[in-house]
C-alpha cells in the first residue's frame, strides 16, 4: 500500500489505473495477466477482475499468491478482503472438473462433489444435463 502507486483495487472487482503514471506499464503488463481492459479513456484505464480472467491466469500457471503480491505492489491502498477471497476462491477452482469424451457423449467429471452439485443446480446448465440411467 502506498499512495503513490498507479492503482486503486475497488471491492465491486474494478481496478482503476492511472495512464500518465510512471509505473504504468509495468502495473499494465502484471494487469494483462489476470484481469480484463474494460474502458480506456485518456487518463485512467479500468480493469475488472472475473471468475473467467482469473481461471485464464491459473490455466497460465499463475496462483493466487502471485496475484494477490502483484496487486497489493501497484494499489495505493490496501486490497478489499473481498477481493483477495475471491481471487483464491475463483484460482483454487482451476483443475477441479475436466471435461472428457466417451464415445458420442462429452462428461464432466470431479472428485468435489460439492462443485458437482452447484452445478448440477444452476440454471444455466440444466438444458445440458441428462438424466442418470
Amino acid at each position: 500500500m502506498n499512495p503513490t502507486n498507479p492503482m486503486i483495487v475497488q471491492s465491486d472487482k474494478s481496478i482503476l489505473l492511472e495512464v500518465d503514471h510512471p509505473q504504468h506499464a509495468e502495473a499494465r503488463d502484471a494487469l494483462a495477466q489476470f484481469a480484463e481492459l474494460e474502458k480506456s479513456p485518456e487518463h485512467i484505464h479500468t480493469y475488472r477482475l472475473s471468475p473467467l480472467s482469473l481461471w485464464n491466469a491459473a490455466a497460465g500457471g499463475m496462483t493466487a499468491e502471485q496475484v494477490m503480491n502483484l496487486l497489493t505492489e501497484y494499489s495505493k491502498y490496501a486490497i478489499p478482503m473481498n477481493i483477495a477471497v475471491d481471487i483464491r476462491e475463483y484460482m483454487n477452482r482451476y483443475g477441479r472438473i475436466k471435461l472428457i469424451r466417451e464415445g458420442d457423449a462429452l462428461l464432466l467429471i470431479s472428485d468435489d462433489t460439492a462443485l458437482m452439485a452447484e452445478i448440477y443446480h444452476h440454471k444455466r446448465t440444466q438444458p445440458y444435463i441428462l438424466p442418470v440411467s
